[in-house]
């Protein structure tokens, strides 16, 4: 059985093996968007190699999201991140597992960079949200447009990494406190990070030797953060 609470190195189909059936509470999810990202922004292409596997990695986002609904208990939620490039495709294979809610708006309250003569500026991402059975929302429903400032590129620990507050959303509206978040392609562990500090459990998951490195250091930070403020408070 795979560990908890812990960001675990290696691919994400062998490692899920280990968790067992109908065990997940929810899934937050960002895996390649199948378009060979890289940010055009300098100060981004100058820190962040190109993702891994985000070409032709259909077959494994396929057998990934049938990975996710049998970790997922009945009557949970999935939240998956994906561009509007391959929005198809994603729509397509999720449906085939889950019943799809809403597709969500994220926008990021600032634009980016992309095309500069032939297109429009870039200001949002898709969110599927879907669920396995029926997930009730735990808190005040929302629109399905999110504005959520994006992180400033330079304070960038991965190149797709998504702001804490905005996870906090989801894990919040289809979870409890102790209840399991799962995240197959972890980056350095920003729904990890949300999932600690509001008391929820978790797995991770992430090929990237250095990107869990990464993840180790900022989920000890939030501990050490955790363990002085309840120090504080004992004290007083």
């Amino acid at each position: 059985m795979l560990e908890i609470n812990k960001i675990h190195q290696g691919d994400c189909l062998d490692l899920m093996k280990d968790i067992p059936d109908k065990s997940v509470d929810l899934v937050i999810t960002d895996p390649p968007y199948l378009m060979n990202y890289r940010s055009n922004r300098r100060v981004v292409k100058d820190k962040f190699k190109h993702i891994a596997n985000d070409v032709d990695s259909e077959e494994l986002l396929i057998r990934y999201f049938e990975e996710c609904k049998r970790i997922l208990k009945e009557n949970s939620a999935i939240y998956c991140f994906c561009s509007w490039h391959k929005i198809d495709f994603f729509k397509k294979e999720i449906e085939k597992q889950f019943k799809i809610k809403n597709i969500l708006v994220w926008n990021k309250n600032n634009h980016g960079s992309g095309d500069l003569k032939g297109s429009y500026a870039p200001k949002y991402e898709f969110i599927i949200f879907a669920h396995k059975g029926r997930a009730l929302h735990k808190q005040k429903r929302i629109p399905d447009v999110i504005n959520c400032a994006k992180i400033d590129s330079s304070k960038l620990t991965h190149p797709t990494e998504k702001p804490i507050e905005l996870l906090k959303i989801f894990i919040k509206n289809n979870s409890e406190k102790e209840q399991i978040v799962f995240d197959g392609f972890a980056g350095t562990g920003s729904t990890l990070i949300a999932s600690k500090e509001l008391e929820r459990k978790y797995y991770g998951i992430e090929l990237d030797v250095e990107y869990v490195k990464v993840a180790q250091q900022r989920i000890k930070e939030v501990a050490r953060n955790q363990k002085a403020i309840m120090q504080y408070l004992k004290d007083r």
